[in-house]
């Protein structure tokens, strides 16, 4: 009995051998000649969709961080207002001179005090250890988040806005009856990572 797709059969494979022998030598010239066709023609290959590629880390790059200038921003802070912003601290905290010790330690003359150092307070022993002293620079940090900048420290307080920090932290320094002042503002050269003007040969 005859195939009755048999014609349909033998038509698909001279069409499959004409597409061959066509096709094939089309093929192999675009991908083996510079540039395919429209090189031949001195025309450019464009994609039609712009990809953007990636650094080789895997990472877009990024613009690098401000620094924050610790200097500068005391010296636009104002103690005035960082007395009422720190209202909320003293239900653990005195600041006045010769103040009790509450649920935290007495806070006058805190900067350039030994950390843990008032008589009579417990301290956690991951402030204890955290040693030196209390300076701008130390408040700052610990108050901007004290577990992380001391972890395992009782304190858990979080004040990560720069402005009202800093007001807190002129607030504290100006506790004192001889202040410390404030740390230097960073110079230009420093904020921009620049060389100054007569070591760059400008």
């Amino acid at each position: 009995m005859q195939d009755p797709l048999f014609g349909n059969k033998l038509a698909g494979a001279v069409l499959t051998s004409l597409l061959l022998f066509f096709g094939v030598p089309q093929l192999a010239d675009a991908l083996l000649s510079e540039g395919g066709h429209h090189a031949k023609h001195g025309q450019e290959l464009h994609l039609a969709y712009p990809i953007e590629f990636e650094t080789e880390s895997g990472a877009k790059e990024e613009e690098a961080p401000t620094i924050f200038d610790l200097g500068a921003t005391l010296a636009a802070a104002s103690a005035s207002g960082g007395e009422r912003r720190a209202q909320l601290c003293k239900s653990c905290h005195s600041f006045e001179k010769g103040g009790p010790n509450g649920t935290g330690p007495n806070l006058w003359n805190i900067v350039g005090r030994e950390i843990a150092s008032v008589d009579g307070f417990s301290y956690s022993g991951a402030l204890k250890d955290f040693g030196g002293a209390w300076t701008y620079e130390r408040l700052d940090g610990y108050l901007k988040n004290s577990q992380n900048y001391v972890p395992g420290t009782a304190m858990m307080q979080r004040f990560p806005k720069d402005k009202p920090r800093a007001d807190i932290v002129a607030y504290l320094g100006s506790l004192s009856d001889d202040p410390a002042p404030f740390p230097a503002p960073l110079a230009a050269s420093e904020e921009t990572g620049e060389a100054p003007a007569s070591e760059s040969g400008r």
